[in-house]
């Protein structure tokens, strides 16, 4: 997800100093959001993200940031481990179209449309598939993504989260309902093997061990695990910001 800060393409930078940065903050996204702290921790960093967004994931750079969000947010942080995946997988394209293929009749795959797109944003379970470009135009130009459909409802899909130059990060969502079903694995094949077609890398990071076994199912393999902390509720900071603090897009 930071590509798409770093190449322009979504998001932004926001350092401390224009003329001497000696900290910096990558921030993506409208929906949901995440934070990339780098360089030396600064709180005026940490409430600029916060304030940005409600529904938001930081990730610290070191532990000296790590302490400094759990100092300054307390209680409403949620620690938690996610789990990157290597950036270089060679699918099995023919395995992926066995999972295409296992569609059950009584659902059908989209590409996401308009009207998909204003649907996806009807039910909070399926907002982040597309949440996160400013109207359908954007995700048009910039995004990708897939839905399986039920009874003329959306049920799953696998979109683009963010994009970057030359690829994209994966969302992916199941309504409750229709969990268990294979349509997140379904919907996942369809979209990898379209990113590919494009000569789009499809990018993952995941959120769970759940997520990161989806993930291995589809030929990802396991990288590292970070730190993230999920903000629960405002952190409610009073500290105000540099009057030099500067964005930079």
């Amino acid at each position: 997800m930071i590509w798409s800060c770093l190449d322009g393409t979504m998001g932004q930078i926001i350092v401390d100093d224009d003329s001497n940065p000696q900290s910096a903050l990558a921030i993506l996204g409208i929906n949901s959001a995440f934070a990339f702290f780098a360089g030396k921790p600064d709180l005026n960093l940490i409430t600029t993200a916060v304030d940005a967004c409600s529904d938001l994931i930081m990730v610290p750079q070191n532990t000296e940031w790590a302490n400094m969000i759990e100092k300054y947010c307390g209680d409403q942080v949620r620690k938690f481990t996610r789990y990157a995946t290597l950036k270089d997988t060679k699918f099995d394209i023919p395995k992926l179209q066995l999972n295409i293929e296992k569609l059950p009749p009584e659902f059908q795959i989209h590409s996401i449309d308009a009207n998909l797109y204003d649907q996806c944003l009807q039910k909070e379970w399926s907002t982040d598939l597309v949440g996160n470009y400013s109207n359908y135009n954007e995700f048009k130009k910039l995004g990708l993504g897939y839905v399986i459909v039920n009874d003329q409802s959306i049920v799953a899909g696998a979109s683009s989260f963010s994009s970057y130059q030359n690829g994209i990060e994966i969302e992916v969502a199941t309504h409750p309902d229709f969990q268990r079903r294979g349509l997140a694995t379904i919907a996942c094949s369809q979209l990898i093997i379209t990113c590919l077609d494009q000569g789009l890398y499809p990018s993952w990071d995941a959120h769970t061990e759940i997520s990161l076994r989806l993930a291995q199912k589809l030929g990802y393999q396991f990288a590292y695990k970070y730190l993230a902390y999920e903000v629960l509720e405002g952190c409610g900071f009073t500290t105000k910001l540099h009057p030099h603090q500067q964005k930079l897009l």
